[in-house]
């Protein structure tokens, strides 16, 4: 036997499946789903125009990797967070994306902060007329796009990872954080990246982070009916 046989790549482009599977992470890390929310095959399906098979395999994977979780009767629901889970993962957060954050701070040019800019923008106007699911997605996409100019790879991707988990629980910061903190730290965060500055830049956002964080605590422990999972 040739021990230093290598064996052919296989070339092929990404499956329904895959891109099935790479559409509900999104969605579940931009707050599409409620915490305790029921995800049907038919339903993944039907929302991605796809057939059951590639629905099932992606819900599949979701619960392998713990951002779906199993239920009685073959049931598949969004995880609800807990206290405990909630500090876990904020003490990783901080520590990953205030790093990707200082890290991407020095590459950031005209057109890398014209598309943060726009970005913002878009999330102002959204939680101006309380379209909360609109102004999530904007906030995910205004946060990657500073990770991911960090050009590490490895830390945005473990950064989405921890979304996945928080994502669906970060419907509990509105109304509630409507009061312009979440755009306050918003425009601090793009001031000090206008001037490259990756210390201020890091601390702004960790102070977006910190806020958020308090807001889903209080909401975790006094307001659990705002919970409404659905029977879809």
């Amino acid at each position: 036997m040739d021990r230093g046989a290598r064996i052919p790549l296989v070339e092929r482009g990404e499956t329904l499946a895959e891109q099935g599977y790479a559409r509900l992470r999104e969605a579940l890390a931009s707050g599409v789903f409620q915490p305790g929310e029921s995800l049907s095959i038919r339903r993944l399906a039907t929302m991605l125009g796809v057939s059951a098979t590639p629905a099932r395999d992606a819900i599949a994977r979701a619960l392998w990797e713990g951002c779906l979780q199993s239920g009685p009767h073959r049931t598949v629901s969004v995880p609800r967070l807990t206290l405990e889970k909630l500090h876990e993962i904020y003490a990783v957060r901080l520590n990953l994306e205030g790093l990707a954050t200082e890290l991407a701070a020095p590459n950031f040019n005209k057109p890398m902060l014209a598309k943060l800019e726009a970005i913002h923008s878009t999330y102002c106007k959204a939680l101006e007329a309380r379209e909360y699911s609109k102004g999530l997605k904007a906030n995910e996409s205004f946060h990657f796009h500073i990770y991911e100019q960090s050009n590490n790879a490895l830390l945005v991707e473990m950064i989405r990872a921890l979304w996945l988990k928080m994502g669906p629980s970060l419907n509990l910061l509105y109304p509630a954080y409507y009061d312009k903190r979440g755009q306050s730290h918003h425009e601090d965060i793009l001031d000090a990246l206008r001037k490259r500055d990756g210390a201020r830049a890091r601390a702004a956002l960790e102070e977006d982070l910190v806020d958020g964080k308090a807001e889903l605590k209080r909401a975790l422990s006094s307001a659990r009916d705002l919970y409404s999972p659905s029977t879809k």
